[in-house]
């Protein structure tokens, strides 16, 4: 063939293939249970740009701060305008004050208060909870890491455990292998049921990802609800002196609690009888203790699952200061429609009530959903629904009392799921975060809280009236820009 039959050949072959580009349903045709989908001429000519990761991922500068309004108004910038923005319930500033006054005053008071953070797989392994126990250590005191399942279904980078016996599962969610229990459930919405003698083995990661802060420890306590007939529990310091014991035969939720004369990274603790074990909580000193209590595949509904008495008496055994409740990604996919999103969100609304009626006194966020990425017309985009479910959490959360963060905006909203998993930050499924990403995320979550206890402290120091006038003034100016960036848009 001639070299201008070729060129009449494929212009030919160009022209049908814009002909298809411009004719071809927008929805497709399906074909035998598929559908046929053809891209429009206008995505074949013009290329959707995506946002690098350097436009993505936030980087705080040094504050050079000279005063205290200064200070509230680069306070303000990063809590309520940000790209890793909180959104508080009524505009309240206050909503953390009293976790921070209780996190400041455990040490001299010995005491461990709480973080219990929830979430679905996206905090498997310790993921983003573990930066931010690093952090909240690091200001208030602390150390190890946190209530433990008495045996790790996951395991994480952060911790080691094993643990063998008679004990069987019973939770709230997952596979077959765990059975229901009518409530009987405790703060992690699972736990291990003894029948006969069981032994737990504790030590120290070695993985490069665990901090050196979470392997040490020197109190271990059990927290437990008895049934009948007495549990003896004993615990043995397997790198230095020290082994203790102790049996309760007092019915309900109890905690059995020792502290040992020296720090260690290494322990086992035997337990004999019959009994709901519903956590190991293994801690450093006094201070705070984050608590990662990850639940592959759920949607958040479950919290009402479990007996509402007992979770009373367990959270007030273990003076929790904050829940955290991170939910969403695992419903996106099935979200087809307002009216569906609107009954999840009314559910979850439901769990943030009877969660802040169990523990009154904790501060409680909810964390939303990640960006995540489907096919849409053939090419990865970010799932239709996804944006309306991440505004409606929003809603909800204030609406029922809760601030609010968005890991959807924190990574730059829509289609940044794209750049992540392109730079190593986020896993090919196009979902969960790698572990760069989650350490990312978690210092995100743990930098916005450290905003807030800096804006708690400057309001301990001047009166409510000068911190409302200029608190107000800059809400005016945020007032003002928004809609000043409104009318460029515009035009």
């Amino acid at each position: 063939m001639r070299a201008t039959g070729t060129l009449k050949f494929f212009a030919i072959v160009v022209a049908l293939l814009a002909l298809l580009c411009i004719f071809f349903p927008k929805d497709g045709i399906a074909v035998g249970g598929i559908t046929l989908r053809f891209p429009s001429l206008h995505k074949v000519l013009v290329r959707e740009k995506v946002k690098s990761i350097d436009q993505l991922i936030v980087k705080h500068s040094e504050r050079d701060l000279s005063g205290v309004r200064d200070s509230l108004q680069d306070l303000h910038h990063l809590i309520l305008v940000g790209q890793t923005r909180l959104w508080l319930p009524n505009d309240d500033v206050s909503c953390f004050d009293a976790f921070f006054k209780s996190v400041e005053e455990a040490q001299s008071q010995k005491r461990t208060v709480r973080i219990l953070h929830y979430g679905d797989s996206q905090i498997e392994q310790d993921r983003i909870s573990c930066r931010l126990r690093e952090r909240m250590q690091m200001l208030f005191g602390g150390g190890g890491p946190g209530m433990l399942p008495l045996r790790q279904p996951i395991p994480t980078m952060s911790f080691s455990q094993s643990a063998s016996g008679s004990i069987r599962g019973l939770s709230t969610y997952g596979d077959s292998t765990f059975s229901r229990s009518n409530g009987n459930y405790g703060p992690m919405l699972r736990c291990w049921r003894l029948t006969g003698g069981a032994t737990m083995t504790l030590s120290a990661s070695r993985s490069r990802y665990a901090s050196e802060r979470v392997g040490k420890f020197s109190s271990i306590r059990v927290l437990y609800n008895n049934r009948p007939g007495p549990l003896s529990v004993s615990m043995r310091n397997r790198r230095g002196p020290g082994e203790y014991s102790e049996s309760s035969s007092q019915s309900g939720v109890g905690l059995i609690s020792w502290r040992m004369d020296t720090v260690t990274s290494s322990a086992s603790v035997s337990l004999k009888g019959t009994a709901d074990i519903y956590g190991v909580l293994v801690d450093e000193g006094y201070g705070v203790a984050v608590d990662n209590i990850s639940m592959r595949g759920v949607s958040g509904h479950q919290f009402k699952m479990a007996n509402f008495n007992q979770l009373v008496e367990s959270y007030k055994l273990l003076d929790v200061g904050m829940i955290i409740m991170q939910f969403g990604g695992n419903s996106v996919p099935y979200l087809k429609s307002e009216k569906s999103i609107n009954s999840y969100c009314e559910h979850l609304g439901e769990q943030i009530d009877y969660v802040r009626q169990a523990c009154p006194d904790a501060a409680i966020l909810f964390i939303g959903p990640s960006d995540m990425s489907t096919k849409v017309g053939g090419q990865l985009a970010t799932y239709p629904m996804l944006p309306t479910v991440v505004e409606r959490l929003r809603q909800m959360a204030n609406e029922h009392g809760a601030a609010y963060w968005s890991i959807y905006d924190a990574m730059g909203g829509k289609n940044s799921m794209i750049s992540w998993v392109k730079n190593g930050y986020a896993g090919a499924d196009y979902i969960h975060f790698s572990y760069k990403g989650s350490n990312i995320m978690g210092d995100y979550l743990s930098d916005i809280l450290q905003y807030m206890y800096e804006l708690y402290k400057i309001r301990q120091q001047i009166s409510p009236t000068q911190f409302n006038e200029i608190w107000k003034s800059l809400n005016s100016m945020d007032e003002n820009q928004q809609q000043h960036n409104n009318t460029l848009n515009a035009v």
